[in-house]
């Protein structure tokens, strides 16, 4: 009987310790919830960086960031990214729901947006800290029906585009991406770009990567 409540005290042992190696094993970024602490701007070692582009060619070494961080974004109770104090072209995630556009829509606490400038595209950067696979899940929100033609976005691994698609005004889009293989030189960008104008182009981004 001794012998036998060992065995079974091992065997449990064992599937314990698989169990905590499997969830050790899963890793998960996400997008909003770890904006969502960036009370001091990106802490040092996050995979995350919020660019932009400001030439006509899409490639990542025309990625840059942006330079200026808000705890308290003008215009809004948000954290943002921004090219400038003023004018359209930022990344953010709201502490509290808002009002944007004038009263077109709502801005809610906890959702990341991004929004293009008149010139420059919207980036999210994700560096990979893993080798092996992840896998990509996502969707791309226009906003603000009252005016504007839309946005395009893509993910892209490094200078290849993986997904795409053009949203019509106050469109929305799936973004799913299975077994991307990156090393710890790799990096994923979710780009969102203006179309004919860049006017009422405030975007939700939710991003999911897990490998």
């Amino acid at each position: 009987m001794k012998l036998h409540n060992k065995l079974l005290l091992a065997m449990a042992l064992v599937s314990s310790l698989t169990s905590v190696s499997a969830v050790a094993a899963t890793q998960t970024w996400n997008l909003a919830r770890d904006m969502y602490l960036m009370d001091n701007g990106i802490p040092a070692g996050s995979p995350w960086s919020f660019m932009r582009n400001t030439t006509a060619t899409s490639a990542s070494a025309n990625y840059t960031a942006f330079p200026l961080f808000y705890a308290q974004c003008p215009g809004g109770p948000s954290l943002c990214w921004r090219a400038a104090a003023t004018g359209a072209g930022s990344i953010a995630i709201p502490k509290q729901t808002f009002t944007g556009g004038g009263g077109g829509y709502s801005l809610k606490q906890g959702d990341v947006y991004a929004h293009p400038g008149p010139a420059f595209q919207t980036i999210f950067r994700w560096a990979s800290p893993v080798e092996g696979v992840v896998n990509v899940l996502g969707r791309v929100n226009d906003l603000d029906r009252s005016c504007g033609d839309g946005i395009r976005w893509s993910l892209n691994l490094g200078d290849t585009v993986i997904k795409s698609g053009s949203l019509a005004n106050g469109g929305s889009a799936q973004i799913k991406a299975d077994d991307v293989a990156v090393t710890k030189e790799s990096s994923l960008y979710l780009v969102i770009d203006k179309k004919g104008n860049y006017s009422c182009d405030s975007t939700s981004v939710d991003l999911l990567i897990a490998n």
